[in-house]
This record gives structure tokens, sequence and C-alpha cells, in this order.
């Protein structure tokens, strides 16, 4: 081994190449090339591989064949003498998948075989029916609720729950009030405190000033189109500009007026005036 690094030690510097400049050349790194100058058998690669880079440096460095080998452990050495002595075959098993062109061969038809395996399960499949690319057929149940809903309602109630919220008034989506007393007048006043839908539809950018019972205050400006706001009454409401004739305001469905003499003022809801 002393003497196969030697022997590429004055090689290289005959040539005048740097360590660094040889690595570039043959695609070895600097410490594989250092450790065969100097025979530090500890640092360099397995066997296999040092061969192959043996065998390149000699071919780039034109020096004698197997005038490196004797770097490569004893074992591995009369192998590599046998090889080119013809004493040993060719066999799968002696082929290096990663650094030779025969491994990149095999791989290549290892991944065309698989490729190809593949492809044939696919056809099998498709041709058994296992892939299932028709629209699934009705059963007998949905065919008896098709014959029951035609003529009647164009679908079964709940199917279609966005639609049926569409259809329902606003006024339905209040939570229902219940009277805890047979008193009229507290029955009365839980009327008057109970939830309630306050609409506006403003043709013109107006600032909305309202107070509820239920704490609610607020103050929106610049405020045009649709609104619609849940709140508990009794209600305070101020309109600036005061609404036009074409503008509405409304509580749980119905026109409300403004106080009298105080345009855009409201208060809601308003009392009926034919109750006592």
């Amino acid at each position: 081994m002393q003497q196969a690094g030697q022997l590429l030690k004055e090689r290289r510097e005959q040539r005048g190449l740097s360590m660094r400049d040889l690595s570039r050349e043959v695609r070895i790194t600097t410490p594989v090339l250092e450790a065969l100058e100097r025979g530090w058998s500890d640092r360099l690669p397995e066997a296999a591989y040092l061969g192959a880079m043996l065998a390149q440096l000699e071919r780039h460095l034109e020096l004698a064949p197997d005038s490196l080998q004797g770097a490569l452990p004893t074992t591995t050495n009369s192998k590599l003498r046998g090889k080119t002595t013809g004493n040993s075959r060719f066999t799968i098993g002696s082929i290096d998948i990663v650094s030779t062109w025969q491994g990149s061969v095999v791989y290549g038809v290892l991944m065309l075989g698989t490729l190809m395996a593949l492809n044939q399960q696919q056809r099998h499949l498709t041709q058994r029916n296992s892939q299932q690319l028709q629209p699934i057929a009705p059963t007998a149940a949905d065919l008896q609720i098709s014959n029951r809903t035609q003529g009647s309602e164009p679908g079964l109630p709940g199917l279609r729950p966005l639609e049926d919220a569409l259809r329902r008034p606003l006024v339905q989506w209040l939570p229902p009030t219940s009277a805890t007393s047979n008193d009229p007048q507290t029955i009365a006043s839980e009327d008057r405190q109970a939830l309630g839908l306050l609409q506006l539809k403003l043709s013109q950018p107006s600032t909305i000033r309202f107070s509820s019972a239920g704490g609610d205050r607020s103050e929106l400006k610049g405020s045009q189109g649709q609104l619609t706001l849940q709140l508990l009454a009794p209600i305070s409401l101020n309109l600036q500009p005061p609404p036009q004739p074409e503008d509405q305001v409304l509580w749980n469905g119905q026109p409300q007026q403004p106080i009298s003499d105080q345009p855009g003022r409201y208060r809601l809801p308003q009392s009926d005036p034919r109750s006592p």
C-alpha cells in the first residue's frame, strides 16, 4: 500500500497537479486521495468503491494496469486479479448498481418491468369492472319515494333546508313569546319587551342611531340600502336626514310612523291608538 501511494504521489507531481486539481479531474474527494498517498487504510472507502477509484486513477494518470491495486486489501486484490485473468464469470450479483453502467441498465430494466406490471394490473381490474365508472343505480326505496312525491311537493320536507328558510317570513325567525301570568297587564308588559325585527330601507346615505331595552347602543353613518336587526323592544330610533317617501321603517313587517313634529325620530313599537 505504501508503494502504491508513493507511485500515485510521484505521478501526480510529475504532471504538476495539486491534490485538489486531481480531485476535480477524476471526481474523487481530496481526503481519499490523501489517504491513498499516505497509506491511511482506515480512511479509505469500501473495497468495492476503492477498486473502481484505483482503476480510474490508473487510466487518468496513464499508469500501468494494476499498478495501484496494492492499496486494496489482500483478499480483494486477489479477487480483482482473478477477474482480470478470466477465472470468474459475470453474474448479476457482481454488478455495482451505484457506479457502473451495468448497474444503471439493471435498474432501468427493473423500473420498466414494474411499470408494465402495474399497467397490466389496471387493465385487468378495468376488464372485471372493479373500477365503477357509472352512476349508482337507484334502489327500490328511492323509486318509491320518487313516486310518492310526484304531483305533490317538489321534494320531501327538510331535504332542502335553505330553500325552506328563504320562503319563511322574517317574523317567523323570532323566538316565541310566552306569558308567565294570566294578568293582562303582565302579558302586555311582556309583549312590549319582546324581541322583534327592525327593517330599514333607505334610498340615501343616512346616519342611524338606536338604543334598545336589551342594552344595544349603536350609531351607523353613511348607511344605505336594506338593514335588518333583531332587537329587544322598546327601541328609540333616530334617522338623519329623515327618510324619504319611498323609504321604509318596519317593525315585525309593519310600517312605522315618526314621532309627531319630530321627523326621523321613532319609538318602537308604536302604541296602538285603539288600545286603552
